[in-house]
């Protein structure tokens, strides 16, 4: 099942007003046209998320704290692959990953670890490839709090 058809179904494609902070697709999956893919990071939009300081999912400017959504083991290496979000945007976030199954989902590659985890935080640290096709990752520098989701 593709991840488009899970997101029908559990509702994140249908009517805006009954999910206010997500669009169809996250924010750091669209390209600069709006068009989407939930199994993408879009670079650009990363970039853009960690430098002007807003949600990897709705776009907006984020307040703090912080909240990174990541993979156990990525929480353990304490460096994520998605931009920060909003606590409002944390439940969207979820759903859509977790729509994904074991697919491809967000730049995690199919089958790998689904044991999400929330860190929040009062600030984070841009760490960029040190290859081309490298991935640019978020270091969470004043952890709060650190759960599984």
């Amino acid at each position: 099942m593709s991840a488009g058809l899970r997101l029908s179904r559990l509702g994140l494609g249908g009517d805006p007003a009954r999910l206010p902070h997500l669009a169809a697709v996250p924010f750091v999956a669209t390209d600069p046209g709006g068009a989407g893919d939930v199994t993408l990071l879009q670079r650009a939009r990363v970039v853009q998320c960690a430098l002007s300081r807003v949600c990897g999912v709705c776009a907006q400017t984020l307040d703090r704290p912080l909240h990174l959504v990541g993979t156990a083991d990525e929480a353990d290496d304490n460096a994520f692959r998605l931009p920060p979000v909003h606590a409002a945007c944390v439940a969207d976030l979820l759903a859509v990953l977790e729509a994904a199954g074991d697919g491809e989902v967000l730049g995690h590659e199919a089958g790998a670890d689904r044991r999400w985890t929330l860190v929040t935080t009062g600030g984070f640290d841009l760490v960029r490839p040190t290859t081309r096709d490298g991935l640019h990752l978020f270091r969470p520098n004043a952890v709060v709090e650190r759960r599984a989701v």
